[in-house]
């Protein structure tokens, strides 16, 4: 047990922290008035008291500290034999000094300091003076058996009272109970405690029979002993917290991937066995990104630090969560079913844990998720399979807007058919298959066509026309979006060159990713296309988005400004859906606000929404940007627009992407008749 507390426990006010002042002082003054009253009872040796002393102090001095609450060190020992061998008075004083003297290393605070002198004059005292008469009334001397039982006896006596004045003085700082403390305290060094007991019996008896020097040999060997034992815990501490790393994720304290892989097995054996099924979960964090990316990786830091005990305590004490990287986590409910209502039931609660608002700072920040789900053993027998099939559930449940969703064979059959696409891509590009459909951006109120927006397809020969959100994020995370994006670019020069030689004074849109956006090469490659094809560099408009420009505003600046410098213009998509400044907008070469369709579709019926679109116009004007209204689905959102100010609409109500052969032929059955379509 700790022989003395060192750390400053917040307790009571202070105007009640000084209170015990005056019992301190009393209890010192006792224990002096009795250690002085007693004095002839002590055997005051000279060269047994020095040497004892020495031992005791250098024993505090020495002292390991192994990362837990355990403080090896013989000094408790040392004071046991100058209570046996010498008296309570001469332990008392060894006890005090110990205190004072180990005061410079542990610099404990005043009442602490004050507590602690109190404690060791009294026990080493109250031992002394009971193995004196303990011996006296039982009529033994060292020559007698029980004369060493007695010294073990002396031994619990000591300890009970050091527990009660140390302890006890804790419990009342910190409010806290004595009984808890004393399971917390005692259980997990009883075991050392009765060694030391034992080690006090020995040292005893060494100095019966061989006097100071005898002594003297064993308090050299005690102290190697001491420091041995010291590396050992150490050691094993060590060595608990690096198993401890190994299976638990530093930030947010949760296991980590390979404890999940791990439970996950053996959860296959147990139930294996037993016959009965379970889930697993896999839940991905939506738009994680764009909080990190604008608000930057402490905020995002501390948001998965609140996030992992809130998920714990939706899963419950008998499941597991892990966190497996980034912003993706792994669950294992604590319910063993494959019962899909009771695991949605659990994927709920889980997505409600994780939409409470997190408040970091001053911001109050929302974020969703989207939860994959596989069962053993219907979706897979081993940890490798199950883990896949929820990522492959996640995905489709993040497409789908969900928020969670069972795995089913059909979602693999449509993954492996991505991972064959995929594979497929690069020669697809060679082979000229992916082609670009173009949507009409016309201007308000007059309807005139502007330009289009160049949506990429690829014309598969086997599995026909695939949609870009089927490959695209696949493309992107396998760093071929570089590729992709040149081919679409080359196309959509071209192609506008070519409109613009029959007469039709177009502009084309192109949508860069953020990998595009940080190619320092993309201006270069920018400008040789537009030499190739002889496009003026105000034809082509380059859409990108708030999160993208936030990714790295700073390589994300330096490809915008090169850009723009060459005549290119920029508009920014989606516009109100991110977390971006707009100061900091503000301070880039753009040209046009593209409003998001979450917000132009349904302005009509939400009022939220219709404030947000007209706040947006007039924005967009004070900042001398174009804005763009996106999503338009019918003729009287169109005819609002053009009402609030806004200088160009896109949308399913004018026209759906096409490929360009028909969308010159909308042009010229739409061109003469865009005056008698104009919006009034």
């Amino acid at each position: 047990m700790p022989s003395d507390l060192t750390s400053d426990v917040p307790g009571r006010p202070e105007g009640q922290r000084r209170a015990p002042i005056a019992i301190h002082l009393l209890a010192f003054a006792g224990a002096v008035t009795v250690a002085v009253l007693t004095a002839r009872f002590a055997r005051w040796d000279v060269a047994s008291l020095v040497m004892i002393a020495t031992l005791t102090v250098v024993s505090d001095l020495t002292s390991v500290e192994t990362g837990s609450k355990l403080k090896v060190s013989g000094s408790f020992l040392g004071l046991l034999l100058a209570a046996v061998l010498l008296g309570g008075a001469p332990a008392a004083l060894i006890g005090v000094t110990t205190i004072l003297v180990g005061w410079f290393r542990w610099r404990e605070d005043g009442h602490y300091l004050r507590n602690n002198l109190v404690a060791f004059a009294w026990f080493p005292l109250i031992g002394g003076l009971f193995f004196y008469a303990a011996t006296n009334v039982a009529h033994v001397t060292s020559s007698d058996l029980n004369y060493y039982l007695l010294v073990f006896a002396a031994f619990l006596v000591s300890l009970t009272l050091n527990f009660v004045m140390v302890v006890g003085y804790q419990c009342w700082l910190d409010r806290s109970s004595v009984a808890c403390k004393a399971l917390e305290v005692c259980v997990p060094f009883l075991p050392s405690e009765l060694f030391s007991a034992l080690l006090t019996m020995v040292a005893v008896y060494v100095a019966v029979q061989v006097g100071v020097t005898g002594l003297a040999l064993f308090a050299l060997v005690l102290v190697i002993f001491q420091y041995l034992v010291g590396e050992l815990l150490i050691s094993k501490h060590r060595s608990e917290t690096l198993q401890r790393m190994a299976t638990t994720d530093e930030l947010t304290g949760l296991a980590n991937r390979e404890r999940f892989r791990a439970r996950i097995e053996q959860e296959i054996k147990e139930c294996t066995k037993d016959g009965c099924p379970f889930g697993v979960m896999l839940m991905d964090l939506d738009h994680f990104k764009e909080i990190n990316d604008t608000l930057g990786h402490d905020y995002g830091d501390v948001l998965l630090r609140e996030l992992g005990p809130r998920v714990a305590a939706a899963v419950g004490p008998g499941g597991l969560v892990a966190r497996l990287g980034g912003d993706e986590f792994a669950v294992l409910p604590e319910a063993h079913t494959d019962d899909p209502r009771v695991l949605e039931d659990v994927a709920a609660d889980l997505l409600a844990s994780v939409q409470k608002p997190f408040v970091v700072e001053e911001f109050s920040l929302e974020i969703s998720a989207s939860i994959g789900i596989a069962r053993f053993p219907v979706d897979g027998r081993d940890a490798h399979t199950l883990l896949r099939r929820a990522d492959i559930a996640m995905y489709s449940a993040k497409e789908r807007e969900s928020g969670y969703g069972l795995f089913s064979a059909d979602q693999d059959q449509h993954s492996m058919q991505r991972l064959s696409a995929l594979s497929d891509f690069r020669r697809a590009i060679e082979a000229g298959e992916l082609i670009l459909h173009y949507q009409p951006i016309v201007d308000l109120p007059d309807l005139h066509v502007h330009g289009a927006e160049a949506l990429v397809r690829w014309q598969h020969p086997d599995q026909g026309l695939i949609p870009p959100a089927e490959f695209i994020q696949v493309v992107e995370q396998s760093g071929m979006i570089a590729l992709l994006t040149r081919s679409v670019l080359d196309s959509a020069i071209r192609q506008c060159a070519q409109w613009r030689l029959t007469g039709e004074q177009l502009s084309v849109s192109v949508n860069l990713s953020v990998r595009n956006l940080l190619d320092s090469a993309l201006p270069q490659d920018i400008e040789e296309l537009l030499a190739r094809y002889l496009l003026p560099p105000q034809a082509l408009k380059l859409e990108i988005t708030e999160s993208m420009i936030m990714s790295d505003p700073d390589r994300a600046l330096a490809t915008i400004t090169q850009l723009s410098q060459l005549g290119v213009r920029f508009s920014v998509d989606d516009f109100g859906t991110g977390y971006s400044s707009l100061a900091y907008l503000r301070g880039l070469p753009l040209d046009e606000l593209k409003i998001d369709r979450s917000f132009v579709s349904p302005m009509l019926t939400d009022s939220s929404d219709l404030i947000i679109v007209r706040s947006t116009i007039n924005l967009a004007h004070d900042l001398g940007l174009t804005i763009v209204g996106e999503g338009v689905e019918d003729g009287p959102t169109l005819a609002w627009l053009a009402q609030l100010g806004c200088d160009r609409a896109q949308g399913y109500h004018l026209a759906r992407p096409m490929p360009a052969a028909r969308f010159e032929e909308w042009i010229d059955a739409n061109g003469d008749q865009s005056s008698s379509r104009a919006v009034a």
